[in-house]
């Protein structure tokens, strides 16, 4: 009889452990596909934001698929709040701090680049002049070279770092699943690692079904061949299946000075 119980334990924990693996990757599943269906909502704030290079930097939003905002003095070593919206191939970008954002929107016109300045009650958007956007010809190759892109670099990389290596950049290393588990406060996690001379080790924490957070350590070898270290901490705030349309469009009160393309003579 002993044995017997022994079995059937020894087969339930077995059992339990399936199911909690089955159930740990589906919700990673389930995110990953938002992302490649490209619909959904993200909102975060990155807590570690990433540091300036040189104090002489600009920020540059046209020629990179990310948007590089620790080049930016006033948001340097400051928590970032995000929001990214994919409709398909209408995209918006948002990163800012205390008033300062910094706002990308793709739609069928473009790219339009400007800046939102909280002064007082008021917001102002900054494009080619107050109230004032243009769009700039979308730059399709960044995005087939270096994937999707969501806010700060950051979260580009750790987000893309759970998609096929066929959907994300050729220069991002390939990522697998090492591990997965339980928390004692109720939160389950899956553990990703990268691999080649340069590890990350990623954790996705999720409350039930709901992504709420991600952490990173990057352990990255110099120029000079040293070995540093740097943490990575993302608070998610929203993470849904629906875009906010009301990114998609620009803000009212806005001017867009774009010019159309001339009609063909044929075209009626």
């Amino acid at each position: 009889m002993n044995k017997v119980w022994k079995a059937l334990v020894v087969s339930c924990v077995a059992v339990g452990a399936m199911f909690s693996a089955i159930a740990e990757a589906s919700n990673l599943d389930t995110y990953r596909n938002l992302l490649m269906n490209k619909k959904y909502t993200i909102k975060y704030v990155n807590i570690t934001p990433e540091e300036r290079i040189t104090n002489k930097d600009k920020i540059t939003l046209t020629g990179n698929n990310t948007m590089s905002n620790g080049n930016v003095s006033k948001l340097m070593y400051k928590p970032l709040e995000c929001i990214v919206v994919s409709d398909g191939s209408n995209r918006y970008e948002e990163v800012g701090y205390n008033g300062f954002i910094n706002c990308r929107l793709q739609n069928e016109n473009g790219t339009y680049v400007y800046t939102k300045y909280s002064e007082g009650q008021k917001t102002s958007i900054w494009g080619t002049k107050k109230n004032t956007v243009v769009a700039n010809r979308t730059n399709n190759i960044a995005y087939m070279l270096q994937g999707d892109a969501f806010g700060g670099g950051d979260m580009t990389r750790l987000l893309n770092a759970m998609l096929p290596d066929n959907m994300k950049s050729s220069e991002m290393p390939s990522y697998r699943q090492v591990g997965s588990g339980w928390l004692s406060n109720g939160l389950n996690y899956v553990d990703y690692q990268s691999n080649g001379q340069n590890m990350e080790a990623i954790r996705y924490y999720f409350n039930g079904y709901t992504l709420t957070k991600i952490a990173s350590a990057q352990f990255i070898y110099d120029d000079q061949g040293k070995l540093q270290a740097r943490r990575c901490i993302i608070k998610v705030n929203e993470f849904s299946p629906t875009p906010a349309k009301e990114y998609l469009i620009l803000p009212a009160g806005v001017k867009d000075t774009t010019k159309k393309p001339k009609k063909d003579e044929g075209d009626n």
